[in-house]
């Protein structure tokens, strides 16, 4: 595989997993570690051994959020070029994530700050430990809000507008009762349940999930009479795979499917 700096990139039994690692900085974001999640997210999009993407952080922490160091070279000079690239850049991976047809779920441990909470946001599925923490840190740096598209959606705009106007903290239980999380387990069962939810995923019908999240992530624009079209579309399409008429089958003999996928 390509040579990684800034993350570690495995696959194994379908799941792809993305580990930011740069553990000494509490895995700040910086323009070399957005360019290795890049490259990462395209070679997993055609690999059929890729079932399930899982993103997680080294260390202590899932992401910090942008590099402050980076930053503060931006203080000296016109920084309006360099910022304008670093969130093309981001906005390009959280595209990716949110839109390559497979499921993609985001592991959650410690801080997830300002650009780290936006990626999880961005990715379809979170499951958090319970020491993990989130907040929208633009405010405390004077920055326009980053993630504005993704949050107001999950938690509504009333919600989303406090939580970008004071950079408060929320603890993994009140994420997971405004819905930015969707599981919150142990500390230390974390990595083990995420195996399982991303394992029970890569075992499933791939196709049929990707189409899902193609339909989820149109329903944003589409008008009523678009979507139901789209829908119709895409259910009959997924009525010539494999993988349902393999379920026909197993339902009608009484036993699990196995499901092929991609």
């Amino acid at each position: 595989m390509t040579d990684y700096k800034n993350i570690r990139f495995s696959v194994e039994r379908g799941i792809a997993t993305l580990t930011m690692n740069r553990p000494e900085n509490l895995n700040a974001v910086n323009l070399e570690m957005l360019d290795e999640l890049l490259r990462a997210i395209f070679s997993s999009t055609n690999n059929r051994d890729v079932r399930v993407i899982i993103l997680r952080g080294e260390g202590r922490a899932f992401s910090s959020g942008g590099d402050i160091k980076v930053m503060e070279k931006m203080i000296h000079e016109d920084a309006y070029d360099f910022m304008r690239d670093w969130i093309h850049r981001v906005h390009l991976l959280e595209i990716q994530l949110r839109t390559i047809p497979k499921p993609v779920i985001a592991s959650v441990h410690g801080i997830a700050s300002g650009q780290g909470m936006n990626m999880a946001l961005a990715c379809d599925l979170r499951i958090a430990s319970e020491s993990a923490s989130f907040n929208q840190s633009f405010v405390r740096l004077g920055l326009t809000s980053e993630g504005t598209y993704f949050l107001s959606r999950l938690v509504g705009v009333g919600k989303a507008t406090e939580l970008f106007f004071t950079g408060d903290t929320l603890a993994a239980a009140e994420a997971l009762s405004l819905g930015i999380v969707n599981r919150v387990v142990p500390d230390d069962k974390l990595e083990v349940e995420t195996m399982k939810w991303a394992s029970r995923m890569a075992s499933g019908p791939t196709e049929a999930l990707g189409r899902t999240k193609l339909l989820i992530n149109s329903g944003y624009r589409n008008q009523l009479d678009q979507h139901l079209a789209q829908e119709s579309t895409l259910i009959a399409e997924t009525a010539r795979t494999a993988d349902f008429k393999e379920a026909v089958r197993a339902f009608l003999e009484k036993r699990e499917p196995n499901f092929r996928g991609f």
